[in-house]
């Protein structure tokens, strides 16, 4: 038996100030569709990292539900870049993405089929740690070994887990989650 959690949770009001404190030279940041840029979080994210010493890239655009092909396009660009801290911010998706782009990553000759069996990953952090930085609530997946995948060709979504894939840091700051309509934050609770 063995749970894995982050090593460091920050949480509470301004959290995502905690970036500022990451010790590395480059960071790719991978997010979803527009919210986390329209809010204004994304431009923080790259703020802090870059007032951390790093060279920052975006990989943006992954899509609900992401794909096969988005984890491998987001791979190769890093291997292009070189990061030392792979941040993914904004809800499950992204943030599963990220986590299988950072096994490609750090092991480019791997095939997505080595991956879905459970537990099955090679060693990773030899050459990037990983910052989960979640919008909403639900997946846990800022705290977890689980990654879900989809692979559109075949019509399977893939559940990833392994130890090695629950993140280095993950950063719970509830002004993101304030922003995204439907949160618990904005929902009314009939009560008899």
């Amino acid at each position: 038996m063995r749970f894995t959690l982050p090593r460091d949770l920050y949480h509470g009001e301004n959290a995502l100030e905690a970036l500022k404190t990451l010790d590395g030279k480059k960071a790719m940041v991978v997010v979803g569709g527009g919210s986390m840029k329209r809010f204004g979080f994304l431009d923080k994210v790259v703020s802090y990292l870059e007032e951390a010493g790093m060279e920052v890239q975006l990989f943006e655009g992954v899509e609900p539900d992401p794909s096969v092909e988005t984890v491998m396009k987001g791979a190769k660009a890093m291997e292009a870049f070189g990061p030392d801290w792979i941040v993914a911010i904004g809800g499950g998706s992204p943030i599963d993405a990220a986590k299988a782009m950072w096994a490609f990553y750090e092991y480019p000759d791997t095939s997505f089929e080595d991956l879905i069996t459970p537990f099955s990953f090679p060693t990773l952090r030899t050459k990037a740690k990983f910052c989960a930085i979640p919008s909403t609530s639900g997946t846990a997946t800022e705290v977890t070994a689980f990654s879900v995948i989809t692979d559109y060709g075949k019509g399977i979504k893939y559940p990833l887990a392994d130890f090695n894939i629950t993140p280095d840091i993950a950063i719970v700051d509830p002004a993101l989650a304030e922003t995204m309509q439907g949160s618990s934050l904005h929902t009314q609770v009939w009560m008899p």
